[in-house]
């Protein structure tokens, strides 16, 4: 059975607009077959607990909303979840369009960014924009492994010729 895409989603917990964005990119990726994560804050907003590490642990993806300033439990969130993917560009960044980029540092180079202007743009046509960026991403990762699975058994399939015929002198 094929395992579904894992996407994990966080927001800061004080912005009410990234809370709905999360919780709408959530629902819609889930209703078009991905598996999507939220933080678990139940016992806290200020310390990553152990459920959301797990979480972030589990996703092929981490989207992040930094629409303002970024929260510490959010920073915690974005550092574990660049030390556990080993492809950084699987991070995925949603900043304010009008604000800019508000990361900084080298490894945010290898986030992939999106900008989303609330007034101007549509929250669908950013939910479907990152969701079509993850499912290619997913077709891309599954063509390259579909031809390594075929030369490795072009090059099993010449070795065991190569043994047979070695064998036959």
């Amino acid at each position: 059975m094929k395992k579904s895409t894992t996407v994990f989603i966080t927001y800061n917990p004080d912005s009410e607009a990234e809370q709905r964005l999360a919780v709408r990119l959530h629902s819609i990726g889930a209703v078009n077959g991905f598996r999507m994560f939220l933080p678990e804050r139940y016992f806290s907003e200020t310390v990553l607990d152990n459920e959301t590490k797990r979480r972030i642990e589990d996703s092929d993806y981490y989207v992040v909303f930094s629409l303002g300033k970024l929260s510490q439990i959010v920073q915690q969130e974005i550092e574990y979840a660049f030390n556990h993917l080993r492809d950084k560009s699987r991070i995925i960044v949603i900043y304010d369009a009008k604000k800019g980029e508000n990361l900084s540092g080298q490894m945010t180079n290898l986030f992939h960014p999106f900008d989303f202007d609330p007034v101007k743009d549509s929250v669908d046509d950013l939910v479907a924009q990152v969701l079509t960026h993850i499912a290619q991403q997913q077709a891309k990762k599954q063509e390259t492994d579909k031809a390594f699975a075929t030369l490795l058994g072009i090059g099993l399939g010449l070795w065991a010729l190569s043994s047979l015929s070695e064998s036959r002198k």
